[in-house]
């Protein structure tokens, strides 16, 4: 029998907002949809949803072993288009975006524009040209100068650059500064541009995710955090649509100057003090709370799929939502967090949540991967 469904080929099964995109297409049975890993055990794999998984090389370790297998899957098999998630992999397509170009659709920025959005840096040089507030930052050009620096506690040490983990460390003295910066450089490689250290801002974080086409936005979508893991600062595990005039302003100005062109979401993040929303950092990818957006009725993989098509990309409008990562981190927090004990009970009962019964797998897998999480955190 003929199989008149598109094929579209998503990057990345290890990522939970991975497991978002496969579950939201597939649930139209308009897809075909083949999926890429490096870990034959990535929680996207264990969708009822995927009907191709193959195994790639590391993008992190191995970035020319990974292109090429992607080059070869798009050799063999006619996708209408191939949709990265991960930072790495949007990098390492964007370098070679002509190449990929040749066998499917891509709708990415250009490498310089992942660059300069990936690199802290560069971004805060950019805010401060656009006008943009930011927490004022530190740089340093030689491991030995933290010793003399003068700076505000608490504070924050951070990657220079994107690198795929959560490279966050937070000082309250200047000991601890010292301790905790030399450890962060001394356990990954940053090269010539070392850790950042910038003023912390203690306040709610907020999100502006967008998509672009060749430099016009054409649909934009909010959140605002409510609850994290690691409950220092990190990754949303719940979360709920709102709107703020000043964090769409400041969004659209950051993508509409780097001419951007796919999706990708700015953080801020709210001042207690000032009541001022300050930005964060640029994600030129696909980001972990995804699943909020599509629940709230913004379809952003379908802009992709219908930008492939060269269909006119449709406007949406979203609804008010809560939504709850429960395995994937929400869990966490409330361990060792307990205080939000009861606000996590309530959510279960009121908030949307990423738990599927029709594709339970990955759940399963996310529930199993519970003690794992915590051994790797209290043993090694």
């Amino acid at each position: 029998m003929k199989d008149n469904r598109y094929h579209i080929l998503i990057l990345d099964a290890d990522h939970k907002n991975t497991l978002a995109i496969v579950r939201h297409l597939g649930k139209t049975g308009k897809y075909s949809i083949d999926l890429t890993g490096h870990n034959k055990n990535s929680i996207s794999f264990f969708s009822k949803y995927v009907s191709g998984k193959h195994l790639t090389g590391n993008p992190n370790t191995s970035p020319g072993k990974y292109l090429e297998d992607i080059i070869h899957l798009l050799k063999r098999k006619k996708y209408l288009t191939v949709i990265p998630v991960s930072h790495i992999s949007y990098k390492i397509l964007s370098k070679y975006k002509k190449e990929v170009s040749e066998y499917t659709h891509i709708t990415i920025p250009d490498y310089k524009q992942v660059e300069t959005a990936s690199n802290k840096i560069e971004t805060y040089a950019l805010a401060r040209n656009l006008k943009i507030p930011y927490p004022e930052i530190i740089t340093l050009q030689n491991i030995d100068e933290i010793e003399n620096i003068d700076t505000v506690f608490p504070c924050v040490i951070k990657a220079p650059f994107e690198a795929g983990k959560n490279l966050v460390e937070y000082a309250n003295n200047k000991n601890e500064l010292i301790a905790k910066y030399k450890k962060l450089c001394k356990e990954n490689d940053f090269g010539s541009t070392l850790p950042v250290i910038q003023k912390y801002i203690q306040g709610e974080g907020a999100g502006f995710f967008a998509f672009y086409k060749e430099g016009k936005c054409v649909n934009y979508f909010m959140h605002q955090r409510i609850r994290e893991y690691p409950v220092t600062g990190g990754a949303s595990t719940a979360a709920k649509s709102f709107y703020d005039e000043s964090v769409m302003n400041y969004g659209k100005r950051i993508l509409d100057s780097l001419n951007w062109n796919g999706v990708a979401m700015v953080e801020f993040k709210k001042d207690n003090k000032t009541g001022i929303f300050n930005l964060m950092e640029i994600n030129a990818k696909f980001w972990g709370s995804l699943d909020l957006a599509l629940e709230a009725g913004i379809n952003f993989p379908e802009m992709l799929i219908d930008n492939a098509l060269g269909n006119t990309i449709k406007k949406y409008s979203y609804k008010n939502i809560r939504f709850q990562w429960i395995l994937n981190g929400d869990l966490f927090h409330v361990f060792e967090r307990p205080k939000d004990f009861p606000f996590f009970v309530k959510d279960l009962f009121t908030a949307k949540n990423d738990i599927l019964i029709s594709d339970i797998k990955p759940n399963l897998f996310q529930l199993s991967y519970i003690p794992v999480h915590y051994y790797k955190k209290w043993f090694k």
